[in-house]
């Protein structure tokens, strides 16, 4: 996709809908590479390939901008990147911050500038600043883009097990386990938000348990009930669209 802007003002999540070839799948892409660059992996190799320059045009740079409202701050980032010739890798033309229109800091391809005390100093042009300059306000943004959640849940992979806890979902889902476990562990309260979100759309659900069965080793299922007839099924036995419908 080229010249593409995807707006969510006042919209905590939202859900992409559309045919295949659309571009779901790119605008999930472009979210991950700012998602990985705020949990710290900056080396572009890392984030965009060659391949990814729009109709193989590689004489046009590629252009990632996104803006955060964060505590009534604007939160502007800009990164650009290039494939000079004879370059087999992207390097970093140009990046900068700005909050509520004032420059924390540029860069131009090695060059980075710190605006508070005009402080400047190199970075090797193959990674990117952000992830390295640790104080705020660059780490409070780093820290929204690290949280930012990203889902595409393939739901037969998908288990109700888990053998330790996170709260990062992966992309799939293949951790729904390990991430249902943090949340319980970091915030217990949810259980009732999502108890009564699935009652809504199945009210014949009883409960769901995440049963310790093991040392550090537990394993999720849900509980239906209809009138005096009661069953429990295992998480992974349950079928994709309940499974979805959960995630």
């Amino acid at each position: 996709m080229e010249n593409f802007e995807l707006h969510l003002k006042d919209m905590p999540s939202a859900l992409l809908i559309g045919k295949n070839g659309a571009g779901k799948s790119t605008v999930g892409i472009v979210l991950k590479v700012f998602q990985s660059i705020g949990r710290g992996k900056n080396r572009v190799s890392d984030l965009v390939q060659t391949q990814d320059f729009a109709r193989g045009r590689h004489d046009v740079p590629i252009r990632f901008e996104i803006e955060v409202l964060i505590n009534k701050k604007l939160y502007q980032y800009t990164l650009a990147l290039e494939l000079p010739e004879n370059f087999e890798e992207l390097r970093i033309l140009e990046e900068q911050l700005l909050v509520s229109g004032e420059p924390i800091y540029s860069r131009q391809k090695a060059s980075v500038t710190l605006h508070n005390n005009e402080a400047k100093f190199m970075v090797d042009w193959h990674l990117i600043a952000l992830p390295i300059i640790q104080a705020d306000p660059l780490h409070i943004f780093e820290t929204w883009l690290a949280r930012m959640i990203i889902l595409a849940p393939i739901p037969s992979m998908m288990t109700g097990e888990s053998n330790g806890e996170t709260l990062e979902p992966k992309q799939d889902g293949t951790n729904f386990g390990k991430w249902f476990s943090g949340l319980l562990v970091r915030y217990p309260a949810a259980y009732m938000d999502v108890d009564k979100y699935l009652r809504k759309v199945m009210p014949d659900i009883r409960d769901f348990q995440n049963e310790l069965i093991g040392k550090n080793f537990k394993m999720m299922s849900v509980q239906f009930q209809e009138n005096q007839a009661e069953m429990r099924i295992s998480f992974e036995d349950l079928s994709d669209a309940f499974i979805s419908l959960v995630r």
